[in-house]
């Protein structure tokens, strides 16, 4: 990378948390954040995956450290986020990326499902973004956090995602909302709504779906982890410097069908 370019796009000396981050998208953003010199908190329920994608960043000549950690816990943030910052220095990005993708009928669909499709794709981004948010402005230097939402949070196209739809519709406005209140610390804070894209979590529906997920699909083919994860390092880049508040779709033009 020559100066220039890296002066837009580097990340020497920042330290990134991504949520989700032991495979997926949240392995692929963790993995490019590393590339472009961010030290990185892989944070995921299960440790050995988090472990595995600290190790390859490692192996690449970066900082990773692993923390098994469940975001729906209001304990766990604050202790997620101080292991970060005690053993990484600081913080400088949060990744939003935990989530839940279940399918229910809507009218057999029982208040537990609701509620922990609700803790961990919404009400955990609140939180998290909070604490971060506090961290961030105390430290002083800015911030950015990108928040995972999803095509089907501007537009249901598949039945059985209801209380998915809406987490993710909603995390739309949070991110627009809290942009605004941390604009004056100039902490950015914008949403990546990516489509079908293939990932451990989709394997068993796109099983069942994945023909007429590429038919509708302008582009003709099903987008990766990675390429949601170039437009992640995007955003947390000095290149976005000047951009909050929005939600960027990645999708091959899906949500335009």
């Amino acid at each position: 990378m020559t100066d220039a370019l890296d002066k837009r796009f580097g990340l020497n000396g920042k330290v990134a948390l991504v949520t989700g981050g032991g495979q997926g998208i949240g392995r692929a953003a963790g993995l490019a954040l590393a590339e472009a010199g961010a030290s990185v908190a892989v944070v995921d329920l299960n440790l050995e995956q988090a472990d595995q994608v600290a190790a390859a960043i490692r192996e690449q000549g970066g900082q990773a450290i692993a923390i098994r950690g469940d975001v729906t816990e209001p304990g766990t943030i604050e202790s997620m986020m101080k292991q970060t910052t005690d053993e990484l220095g600081r913080l400088d990005i949060l990744i939003n990326n935990a989530g839940i993708y279940p399918f229910s009928d809507f009218l057999e669909t029982s208040d537990d499902v609701w509620n922990r499709v609700v803790d961990l794709n919404l009400t955990a981004v609140f939180r998290c973004s909070r604490t971060a948010g506090q961290i961030m402005a105390d430290q002083g230097g800015g911030g950015c956090i990108v928040n995972l939402a999803s095509v089907q949070g501007l537009k249901p196209t598949n039945g059985g995602l209801v209380p998915y739809d809406t987490t993710k519709a909603a995390v739309v406005m949070l991110t627009k909302a809290t942009a605004l209140e941390l604009g004056p610390h100039q902490i950015r804070v914008n949403a990546i709504a990516p489509g079908v894209v293939p990932t451990p979590g989709t394997r068993d529906v796109l099983s069942e779906t994945e023909a007429v997920s590429v038919q509708r699909t302008p582009m003709g083919h099903l987008g990766t982890a990675e390429d949601v994860a170039n437009t992640i390092l995007f955003l947390a880049s000095p290149a976005a410097c000047f951009i909050t508040g929005e939600t960027i779709a990645v999708d091959g033009g899906y949500v335009l069908t």
